[in-house]
């Protein structure tokens, strides 16, 4: 999993190459790493000196410059070089950053699990960690997820754990999926469960998906979006 970091540098030159050499010598390629005149072969010169991949580098003319007429009104090119380097962090070192900002005197561990990796926290008051409904827990997840993958060419599922919250968690769910199957079965009637995040509703589309008698399906937008158990024969719309 990657972050990145930019540098960027800006030149101007009678030519285009030479502002690129320019530009690029800024970012720290050295006159003797030079290799070819044409700019494609400046540029190839150039993440061979730096050490990057084609897709970390951008090249921007902002002006092609021209010669005049007689050498009257010429006009020098100019362009911009932008390195977005990706440097690799560790999940479970950013998890740990994050909890020493909030000041919580935890550790944490890794694991790997059903293809996910889940980072356990322990700490001695791990209520606060969690939060209501696990909403403290949620919200450090999130937040993990969304650095890592912010720009990272791999997406992976990190899940943050504390005290088997999402163990007990996803017991609960799967208790309350049956219950709602029941009531569903006995009535005949649709049953909307409370709204979940999208963990929490595929855990509970799992633990029915087998039952002959009722079918799940989603309904709402972004936070408000519930589990809906309904007959398997009904005709309500998904």
């Amino acid at each position: 999993m990657a972050l990145s970091s930019t540098k960027s540098a800006e030149a101007e030159a009678e030519t285009k190459e030479e502002a690129l050499r320019a530009a690029f010598g800024d970012l720290g390629v050295g006159d003797e790493e030079w290799a070819g005149d044409t700019a494609e072969e400046i540029r190839d010169a150039a993440l061979k000196a730096l050490d990057i991949e084609p897709n970390e580098l951008t090249i921007r003319i902002l002006s092609e410059g021209s010669r005049g007429l007689m050498g009257l009104g010429a006009k020098d090119a100019r362009v911009r070089v932008t390195i977005q380097r990706r440097t690799e962090i560790d999940p479970q070192t950013l998890l740990e950053t994050l909890l020493g900002h909030m000041d919580i005197d935890a550790t944490v561990s890794r694991e790997e699990r059903d293809g996910e990796l889940v980072l356990n926290i322990e700490a001695d008051d791990v209520a606060i960690l969690i939060g209501r409904h696990g909403k403290t827990l949620d919200a450090m997840q999130y937040l993990v997820n969304s650095i890592l993958n912010k720009s990272s060419l791999v997406k992976r599922k990190v899940v943050v754990n504390s005290g088997e919250y999402r163990e007990k968690r996803e017991d609960m769910l799967n208790e309350m999926a049956h219950h709602a199957a029941r009531r569903v079965r006995a009535t005949g009637r649709e049953l909307t469960l409370e709204p979940m995040n999208p963990r929490d509703r595929r855990i509970v589309h799992i633990a029915l998906r087998e039952d002959e008698d009722v079918r799940t399906f989603s309904r709402g937008d972004r936070q408000f979006r519930a589990v809906v158990v309904a007959p398997q024969d009904s005709d309500v719309a998904d």
